[in-house]
């Protein structure tokens, strides 16, 4: 039934748009990153992730015709750089991304006020062993870490000094973590804290701070930021304006 609640209203925004409201196409990565990005490949689930559904409620806001598509991560920037999108939903700030691509800034650097997802990814560990953390030493490791798809997390583990194990699942990891194959996990805090007591993991706690934290945005190609520099503003501010709401709304319904 939600389902068909959310395309209503999907179907009753899109006719109310002004006959002239400007497109925004924006691709994003063809890879699950659940609560955030929901699915696999080119196709858009109705429940497209809590980032996608905050985009739709932001540009809905502003007047925008938002057209989304999916790609893979390499063809992303490609796709932006040759005209066929006008911006990347939920990409990573960075100095050659900047070179290229318009970012919301505030005083020269990335707007923390205006990202569509701020990603916490912290140790969890046995209650009572000797595994610690400080945020620069990682200290009393016997057993590798387990840990999910993310590339950045098993390049910063590995740079600490730590052996990893893959694991496709939360739910995986916890019970690796549990039956003491693995010294700790790292994971989503917003899948670990939900996860956690649903699954009665009472031995297991979240050690501070978070391993790596890294804020998303949606950065737009020069050329369409000059075109249409009041939209995209509007936009990004909308964005930052909705998500806690959106997101506190949505969080139990994605992770449940």
């Amino acid at each position: 039934m939600r389902s068909l609640g959310l395309l209503a209203i999907l179907l009753f925004v899109g006719a109310s748009l002004p006959a002239g409201a400007v497109e925004l196409r924006l691709a994003y990565i063809d890879q699950e990153l659940k609560p955030f990005l929901i699915g696999e490949g080119q196709d858009i689930p109705a429940r497209p992730g809590m980032t996608v559904e905050l985009a739709q409620r932001a540009a809905a806001k502003v007047g925008a015709r938002l057209q989304l598509t999916r790609l893979p991560l390499p063809r992303l920037i490609e796709e932006v750089r040759a005209g066929r999108q006008d911006g990347v939903l939920s990409l990573r700030h960075s100095p050659e991304r900047a070179a290229e691509l318009v970012f919301p800034l505030l005083a020269g650097r990335p707007d923390p006020n205006r990202h569509v997802a701020r990603l916490a990814y912290s140790l969890y560990k046995r209650k009572g062993e000797a595994v610690g953390w400080d945020g620069v030493h990682l200290t009393g490791l016997q057993n590798p870490v387990a840990v999910g798809g993310s590339p950045l997390i098993a390049r910063r583990l590995k740079a600490l000094g730590a052996q990893i194990v893959r694991s496709d699942t939360g739910t995986q990891m916890f019970g690796m973590l549990a039956m003491y194959r693995v010294d700790a996990a790292v994971t989503l805090e917003v899948m670990a804290d939900r996860l956690l007591p649903e699954q009665g993991y009472t031995q297991l706690e979240k050690m501070t701070p978070p391993l790596v934290v890294e804020e998303f945005y949606v950065p737009v190609s020069k050329g369409f930021y000059a075109a249409n520099r009041d939209l995209v503003e509007r936009f990004w501010q909308a964005l930052g304006d909705l998500r806690d709401e959106t997101y506190a709304e949505l969080t139990s319904g994605y992770l449940y």
